[in-house]
């Protein structure tokens, strides 16, 4: 995994990010910006032209919404582990 940030540093991220949360009462955070998904996990996509979304849940579990074309990238640029891919197609 080619992760620009030290795990430590993706940690104290996500550990800031849960705390806020927390001092709002949030349940989960919902992500669509592309900054916003690499900047907590890494993730970095030529994809972000289509729609995709990040969930941060407040017991701490991270969930990518993505295509398939973008889950090698995913996985390879991220510290996400778990990834949904949705199909686009009509119907």
């Amino acid at each position: 995994m080619a992760l620009h940030f030290s795990k430590e540093e993706f940690s104290n991220r996500k550990r800031n990010v849960l705390k806020s949360m927390k001092e709002q009462n949030l349940n989960a955070l919902l992500m669509f910006k592309q900054e916003s998904m690499y900047w907590l996990t890494g993730y970095d996509t030529f994809g972000f032209v289509f729609f995709q979304s990040l969930i941060l849940r407040d017991d701490g579990e991270i969930i990518l919404l993505t295509r398939a074309p973008d889950l090698r990238q995913a996985q390879n640029t991220s510290n996400i582990k778990n990834i949904k891919i949705w199909e686009d197609k009509e119907g």
